[in-house]
């Protein structure tokens, strides 16, 4: 009898810790995690922007033009099929930059990647030491003056908002901590898109530093860190002529404030390194 009830008591046990977790019966403590909600992944094609404003994926251009092509390429919201891949300051300097060549008397960067570059395509990750985090391409609109158009606002990719929290977060990368960076020289370019915080707000995409992206929020967390960046590469054709890469004299255009017009754009994972 004593046999009996022996046999049934182990065999109860045996039966109790094969249903449990395997996560469980490895840590010993029987506590189980919940199992995460499957979530559908949010429509971005259209947000506001503030102001009872929309704005598309195409932002303020023309559906079909360049700058439409180049802004959905800026709005991208869901994530690559494929892991991100790996890219050094060093590659990113190899890809193509442009090159300069006098256009009807006055020097110019020409043959820069477009919005059908290759190089578009790629997710990537880029690790470096963060110098500065802010809001930028909020610029407000102004009216015309002395026979010269006014400036219509914002970036073009999000409508020409200039409420800041519709507004790119710009943050400034160096290669380490102690690179040298004046105007502009081995600074690169990361950029998180309103679409971008939206997703992160929700808990989907990967980060260390919580689900608030904003200017604000990110400020304290990365400066002064080494940060691992997730994302989109991106060719930003609105700052050719503003990169020492592709103007190394920096006399061409306006003045260079960026190594180079490559960037991580958008940021869709942040990841603070010991």
């Amino acid at each position: 009898m004593k046999k009996s009830l022996l046999l049934t008591s182990s065999l109860m046990v045996l039966f109790l810790i094969a249903m449990m977790p395997a996560s469980s019966v490895a840590s010993g403590t029987g506590s189980v995690e919940p199992a995460p909600t499957p979530t559908p992944w949010p429509n971005l094609n259209t947000i506001s922007v503030g102001n009872n404003k929309t704005c598309g994926l195409d932002g303020a251009g023309q559906a079909g033009s360049e700058k439409a092509k180049l802004n959905r390429l800026k709005n991208r919201f869901r994530l690559p099929s494929g892991n991100f891949q790996t890219i050094t300051f060093d590659a990113l300097l190899a890809l193509n930059q442009g090159r300069a060549e006098e256009v009807s008397g006055k020097m110019k960067i020409v043959d820069f990647p477009t919005s059908a570059d290759q190089g578009n395509r790629r997710a990537v990750t880029l690790e470096g030491f963060v110098e500065k985090v802010f809001v930028a391409g909020c610029s407000k609109p102004t009216k015309p003056k002395n026979g010269k158009p006014g400036r219509k606002g914002g970036e073009s990719c999000n409508c020409n908002t200039s409420i800041a929290n519709f507004c790119d977060v710009h943050i400034d990368v160096l290669p380490a901590e102690n690179t040298e960076h004046t105007d502009g020289r081995n600074t690169f370019i990361v950029e998180i898109t309103r679409r971008s915080r939206l997703l992160a707000a929700k808990g989907l995409l990967s980060s260390n530093v919580g689900n608030d992206w904003s200017a604000s929020a990110l400020k304290s967390k990365l400066e002064g860190h080494r940060v691992r960046f997730s994302g989109f590469l991106f060719f930003d054709t609105d700052h050719t002529d503003q990169a020492f890469e592709s103007d190394p004299d920096d006399n061409i255009g306006r003045s260079n404030f960026r190594q180079t017009a490559w960037e991580v754009h958008p940021v869709m994972g942040i990841r603070v390194l010991p």
